[in-house]
């Protein structure tokens, strides 16, 4: 593996990568995908992310515990 990354302006890769034929596109793809799934987020990143999602709101009204609120019927 190298040690220094090349400085490749992103639409230069793009551009390089659609030159490819389908197959070499596929599998980088592929080669991406494993290595995005190895270099998978840390418990914190993740919590991270989960916040970031979450509203802070106020419920304005409590869900009813019966069946038949809900779906205007007996339950039958």
């Amino acid at each position: 593996m190298m040690s220094e990354q090349p400085n490749i302006p992103f639409e230069t890769l793009i551009s390089l990568v659609e030159q490819l034929p389908v197959e070499q596109q596929a599998q980088l793809v592929r080669l991406i995908q494993v290595r995005r799934h190895a270099n998978a987020l840390s418990v914190t990143e993740k919590m991270q992310l989960l916040a970031s999602a979450q509203v802070d709101r106020k419920v304005n009204e409590e869900p009813a515990p019966r069946r038949e609120d809900w779906y205007n019927d007996d339950g039958r």
